[in-house]
């Protein structure tokens, strides 16, 4: 079993809610109100038997891949070109049709290392926001190539890197109805970099409230502590390094054109420091892999950040590390509430004894729930999401989809 703790300022920015009569209400209370999956009696992880630390959790989510629900996302795909010549692919669901004329309440997500819209960690929230009752529209978008999609250009992406975000949500605000509430929500890597615009943006953003999942928040830190445990230096890191580089192979040659990096010394490299240094840092114009880190951090970022930020991270995550966690610029900033639990791994937080399911879609559901009905404007928006009426969606789904599965 594992409490969920809160973190945040004594005195957390109030919110205006539009659809309450204008009601104001302080975010951290907003959030104990809406979010009985982080606040109160409720607020209870309780991880799988046999998943019952990091290592195990971040395990099994590595190899994870079923559709937790009985629904399924199906995307529909669009190129967004890039001032530099580059694209992104962004994924729409349930589609793209008449976003420029419904404002229907949208959720951009961004991916992990090396991932895309097909991740399980991605769908399983999906599968539930973009269907009843809910209703919500979501896009991925899916870093340079990234989720099979081609690099076109020698440029790629880092956890720094947060131009192509910025465009895309530039995008978004210009496409989408002006009233359309958009959230953002990222995930590991994507989490990163998601914080970090925020707080190089300030108010500056269409976003009108975003999460981080599992962010590893200071990059120095966290590959420190790679380095100095034994599963780190002999599982993770190699591991992550691998991924790279089978993700990169089918990019090399466009890659190379750039005249930075050496394929052959990226295809050499065995652990994940080593990755940084022979194609990261070289890609981004820094001197080593260090610099990278420094930069790239999004600890550095997340007191400058200006619109409402929930952070869940579990404790015993062995890659984004909690030692890791900025805490006291998460106190000292009113616009930040960071969520924790003892257990749960790198983007796991596995229950049930049988066919497990992912614990953080309640949470993650309850707030961006929250937050959508606080903005949504809309004058047939449907019946108000109760907690109740989320958390019982949410074990509908999953108990009929592993029914299914059982059977």
């Amino acid at each position: 079993m594992s409490q969920v703790k809160l973190f945040h300022h004594p005195d957390t920015v109030p919110l205006t809610l539009v659809n309450e009569g204008n009601r104001t209400v302080l975010f951290s209370d907003y959030i104990a109100e809406t979010c009985p999956s982080l606040v109160g009696p409720k607020a209870v992880y309780h991880p799988t038997t046999y998943l019952f630390n990091g290592h195990l959790q971040t395990g099994y989510a590595a190899y994870y891949n079923h559709a937790p629900t009985v629904n399924e996302v199906v995307y529909e795909r669009e190129l967004l070109d890039m001032p530099d010549g580059g694209t992104v692919a962004l994924d729409w669901a349930p589609t793209s049709k008449n976003i420029d004329k419904e404002n229907t309440p949208t959720l951009l997500v961004l991916h992990g290392l090396t991932g895309g819209s097909h991740e399980s960690y991605i769908r399983a929230l999906l599968e539930v926001l973009v269907y009843p009752p809910f209703n919500y529209r979501a896009v991925v978008m899916n870093c340079r190539g990234c989720a099979n999609s081609d690099l076109i250009t020698p440029q790629t992406y880092s956890g720094g890197y947060t131009q192509d975000l910025k465009f895309v949500l530039s995008y978004l605000s210009k496409t989408l109805p002006t009233e359309t509430p958009l959230i953002g929500i990222g995930y590991s890597l994507g989490s990163n970099i998601l914080v970090k615009y925020l707080g190089e943006e300030g108010s500056n953003t269409p976003l009108k409230a975003a999460i981080s999942v599992a962010n590893p928040f200071d990059f120095t830190r966290s590959m420190e502590h790679l380095n100095e445990t034994f599963l780190g230096r002999n599982v993770y890191s190699p591991a992550m390094a691998t991924n790279l580089k089978n993700a990169f192979t089918r990019h090399l040659s466009m890659m190379a054109q750039g005249g930075k990096i050496d394929p052959e010394e990226i295809m050499a490299c065995k652990t994940l420091r080593e990755f940084d240094e022979a194609c990261t840092s070289k890609m981004f114009d820094f001197k080593n892999a260090k610099a990278y880190y420094h930069d790239a951090s999004s600890s550095r970022f997340i007191d400058r950040v200006k619109i409402p930020l929930l952070c869940l991270n579990a404790l015993d995550d062995p890659i984004a590390y909690g030692e890791a966690i900025p805490y006291a610029e998460i106190k000292s900033n009113p616009n930040v509430v960071l969520a924790t639990t003892d257990l749960g791994g790198h983007i796991g937080w596995f229950e049930h004894l049988q066919r497990p399911t992912r614990w953080m879609i309640k949470p993650l559901s309850e707030f961006i729930a929250a937050m959508f009905q606080a903005f949504d404007t809309r004058q047939n928006k449907g019946a108000d999401l109760t907690s109740s009426t989320i958390d019982d969606a949410v074990d509908e789904l999953q108990h009929r989809r592993t029914e299914e599965q059982t059977a």
